[in-house]
């Protein structure tokens, strides 16, 4: 029988290696972690809100993403906690129902996380 956790971590998983291939290069919208996350339980699912709030969790908590903005100075991290930061990127995509076509937040490979996507 199926482990329910070594389930929820293979679609975590899913979700994340996409989102840490496409940050080797450069930053990344943070639409993209929200594509992904839509290949693994469909944004339309009563799931999907939870699930994205897991892999952006699971990314800031193991050191492999951090969020931030784009500005004058290039990456500008965002300094608020994880539960904070989480809270605040959920609560702004509901709000363009999950489509911020760019426009919200962006998420930066860590040293840690280029080295998982190689």
């Amino acid at each position: 029988m199926d482990d329910p956790r070594a389930r929820e971590l293979r679609e975590i998983e899913r979700a994340v290696a996409p989102t840490l291939d496409s940050a080797l290069d450069d930053w990344v919208p943070v639409d993209t972690l929200i594509w992904n996350a839509i290949q693994v339980v469909p944004e339309d699912s009563d799931r999907f809100a939870g699930f994205f709030a897991t892999v952006l969790d699971y990314l800031l908590r193991e050191g492999l993403m951090i969020v931030g903005d784009i500005g004058d100075t290039g990456f500008e991290p965002w300094t608020s906690s994880i539960e904070d930061t989480v809270e605040r990127v959920i609560r702004d995509c509901q709000a363009v129902a999950w489509s911020p076509q760019g426009s919200l937040c962006w998420l930066s490979n860590t040293p840690e996380g280029d080295q998982r996507a190689r």
